[in-house]
């Protein structure tokens, strides 16, 4: 870490100086430029004696600030997933800025997140600007989304400057007497080599001295000092009486306990939003799943995770993990080049402490796979249309389930009715059964938290384009990865439809050492009626039914190399089983 000392211009003051050598910074401790092990930094901020603390309870969230005289505020509370807090202290009290995910006009949870700030006095009284934000908008649905990860410098005379990251770019927003001005830009807008968070100091001078991390490494940037007088004040509630939308778990069935998990999301970390938290919260306690991956990718666009971040996100991943209620899975997207290159795999870790692994250091797609097996972890291709599918580094031991559907569409086969981007037409998943290679289905978001996904997704909330389902009798991490590379799990659009397929009491995933016509017995319960249930095999659709039910029990007799049911309900959801294969020499 290198510390510089600045004269009060703002100028150098003598040379740097290297110090706290350490083998990886995983964090810093708020308010102070020391390095922290602990992940919960992240949840806290702290300026001249104030502090401020954002809190977790379920489905809600909770900003707590504590003034230097002692004792603590609840600033905001609400229904919903608030991060990044910072505190600034001001003449009477403090400012407190934070971002989060409920909608202002229905006080509902939603996907976009933006800054807050609110002004708390010495007696815990609890203010916020009278003008209304400028910019805000949480419908937005091109590339520039949120304004999240605030910073905040208050001037002489009482205004404000509030720095932020959007998904792209990062942003200077003033208040003032006059209220909110236009959010300014900073940057250069462009996709990736984004930071998380800027630094901010206000010099003896005035003028405002900032350090992010930007496309091209750390960069150092003065502003003019806020000016234009305090912003006018109006006392606002506390405790929010939204009433956001409940959890929606699978419906009740007698088939095998089926789990449902999105293992494949971004946040700030790479080219998505939001705090790492943030992934488990939402999936656990929004969408009422059983387990989450964070994957961030390992190195992409310049920027590298090192070894810091890397202990860090294991770390938060640790920490969510609830063994026998909720599952997080420790994973990362090792990010190759596309095709005629081995695209982009998710690797899929038995636990933390092992090194990430970089396709600057590994580029080829066999040797991933062979070297993460060394781990004992294993891996999966996703959109294979688009960046393909690494036929030649496939292994089905160490790449047992392939990425069918998220966010980019399904990969089944081209000309798909959920759509696709890319058109490498050889590399999607049926043609590749037809060619003899083996591998289960898994679907997941690849979300990275932007509305519609900047106008390629075909559902408003990213998050729920995709779904993994596993057959698993326990809700921890060791069975959860054990059902995935037995092929034990199958794929959804992003509905939680339960399904069941087995031959000869052998679930999907099986290899069988079968010859001849076999009965395949399905079994499903839909989240709308079913319009079709269809049996596919080398030779396309072998049996169908149309129950226009929820429910179906089906049974048909194939003959063929492999065969997976695929359903498809009146509101276009839809599920795909792992395939089961037939040994037929």
């Amino acid at each position: 870490m290198l510390r510089f000392k600045l004269k009060p211009d703002g100028s150098l003051h003598g040379d740097p100086v290297a110090t706290d050598h350490a083998d990886a910074i995983m964090g810093w401790d708020p308010g102070t430029p020391r390095p922290s092990s602990d992940p919960t930094a992240e949840l806290r901020g702290q300026s001249q004696g104030w502090r401020v603390e954002v809190r977790h309870e379920g489905p809600s969230s909770s900003i707590v600030a504590a003034p230097p005289s002692g004792g603590e505020f609840v600033v905001w509370k609400a229904r919903g997933i608030a991060a990044a807090p910072c505190v600034a202290s001001a003449p009477g009290g403090a400012w407190i800025a934070f971002h989060h995910d409920v909608r202002e006009d229905t006080g509902a949870p939603d996907v976009a997140k933006w800054i807050a700030v609110r002004f708390v006095d010495m007696e815990g009284k609890v203010f916020e600007p009278t003008a209304p934000m400028t910019g805000r908008d949480r419908d937005l649905d091109g590339e520039e989304q949120g304004f999240e990860f605030p910073a905040l410098v208050v001037g002489a005379d009482g205004a404000i400057d509030i720095f932020g990251r959007g998904s792209h770019n990062y942003f200077r927003q003033r208040l003032n007497a006059e209220g909110f001005a236009e959010r300014e830009p900073i940057d250069d807008g462009q996709w990736g080599c984004r930071g998380r968070r800027i630094s901010a100091v206000r010099l003896a001078d005035g003028t405002t001295l900032t350090a992010r991390r930007g496309r091209k490494g750390i960069e150092v940037q003065a502003f003019d000092e806020p000016t234009g007088g305090a912003p006018e004040l109006t006392a606002t509630p506390v405790d929010l009486d939204n009433r956001g939308p409940e959890v929606v778990h699978a419906p009740a069935w007698s088939g095998p306990q089926v789990l449902f998990g999105d293992i494949q999301q971004h946040s700030a970390h790479s080219d998505g939003v939001g705090s790492a938290d943030e992934a488990y919260l939402r999936a656990r306690h929004r969408y009422g799943d059983d387990f989450a991956a964070l994957t961030d990718h390992e190195s992409f666009l310049g920027k590298r995770i090192g070894p810091g971040e890397w202990a860090y996100l294991q770390a938060v991943t640790e920490r969510h993990d609830d063994p026998g209620e909720f599952a997080t899975i420790v994973a990362y997207e090792w990010t190759g080049k596309a095709h005629p290159g081995p695209g982009h795999k998710c690797i899929y870790l038995t636990g933390p402490g092992f090194p990430i692994i970089s396709r600057d250091d590994v580029p080829h797609g066999r040797h991933i796979v062979e070297r993460i097996a060394a781990q004992g972890a294993f891996t999966g291709p996703h959109h294979i249309g688009w960046t393909g599918a690494d036929v030649e580094g496939h292994d089905p031991a160490g790449q047992p389930v392939w990425e069918i559907c998220s966010c980019h569409g399904c990969y089944e086969h081209p000309d798909h009715p959920l759509g696709h981007r890319g058109e490498l037409r050889d590399q999607f998943a049926k043609p590749l059964l037809d060619r003899g290679l083996r591998f289960g289905f898994i679907a997941n978001s690849d979300s990275h938290g932007l509305l519609w996904h900047h106008g390629e997704c075909r559902k408003r909330d990213p998050f729920r384009t995709g779904l993994t389902a596993v057959i698993s009798t326990d809700r921890t991490r060791s069975a959860i990865l054990e059902a995935i590379r037995a092929r034990r799990c199958y794929a959804t659009s992003g509905a939680k439809i339960l399904l069941e397929v087995d031959v000869a009491g052998f679930p999907m995933g099986s290899e069988l050492d079968l010859a001849g016509p076999v009965e395949v017995h399905v079994r499903a319960l839909g989240t709308a009626d079913i319009d079709r249930i269809e049996l596919i095999t080398p030779a396309g659709i072998a049996a169908t039914d149309e129950p226009r039910s929820p429910s179906v029990s089906f049974v048909s007799e194939v003959d063929a190399d492999y065969v997976y049911c695929r359903v498809t309900q009146a509101d276009g959801e839809m599920a795909w089983s792992s395939p089961i294969f037939f040994n037929r020499g």
